[in-house]
């Protein structure tokens, strides 16, 4: 059994202060769309027993989306099938509403190239405290609602407006572990998430595997 405080685990594990918000910085809870019960001390032993990996939140101005619950639905996957959470480390809105339609050609062709608003996007929230940020944008101008394509050395992704609940850890997984496409429509990976069958959606042991040994993982 666990003795240590709240405090001493959100300093010790989390990096965070003795000036903390129980709600946001120890619960993860960022925003109002998916209310349930939390209980704080299941919390505290994940955060002590488990891996998991860092996000930061970004928001551009005018875009409303559901954050809570893409991450209650992210964390479920990722407890459920790989004994690991996510950790949201801050959320933040920006006022940069000329990129609320991406241009970015990315996820549209096999190559990779970074236009001149993808990069303006990935500079946000790279002080956070994570080394991957999602982005809650409109959408790009390839209609897509999902990327995980991201300029080297800021990795990160982005959800769209009328994303499905699985889009945002649908993207996380292609950048942690980096995680490709899977034809199982139980599976987490299939495309597109919308159409993911016998909820809550899968993921095999070589694709936690991959998620467990990324960088970005890290543990109490």
């Amino acid at each position: 059994m666990h003795t240590l405080s709240a405090k001493t685990i959100a300093a010790n594990c989390l990096g965070k202060n003795p000036i903390l918000s129980v709600r946001e910085d120890i619960m993860g809870v960022y925003a109002n769309d998916n209310p349930q019960a939390r209980s704080l001390k299941k919390q505290l032993n994940l955060i002590l027993d488990r891996p998991f990996v860092r996000v930061a939140l970004v928001t551009l101005q005018g875009i409303t989306p559901n954050l809570q619950r893409d991450l209650d639905t992210a964390n479920e996957i990722y407890q459920r099938e790989c004994d690991a959470w996510i950790y949201p480390v801050d959320s933040i809105t920006v006022n940069s509403t000329h990129l609320q339609i991406l241009d970015q050609d990315d996820c549209a062709s096999s190559g990779h190239s970074v236009s001149d608003e993808e990069d303006q996007l990935f500079d946000f929230g790279r002080s956070l405290g994570a080394d991957i940020v999602c982005y809650y944008i409109n959408t790009s101008n390839g209609g897509f609602v999902g990327c995980a394509a991201h300029p080297p050395g800021r990795r990160g992704f982005w959800v769209g407006n009328g994303a499905s609940p699985r889009t945002f850890a649908h993207e996380l997984t292609h950048v942690v572990g980096d995680n490709s496409h899977e034809s199982d429509s139980d599976n987490l990976m299939s495309t597109p998430t919308s159409a993911i069958t016998n909820l809550p959606a899968d993921l095999t042991n070589s694709q936690c595997n991959r998620i467990e040994d990324d960088d970005a993982m890290e543990s109490c």
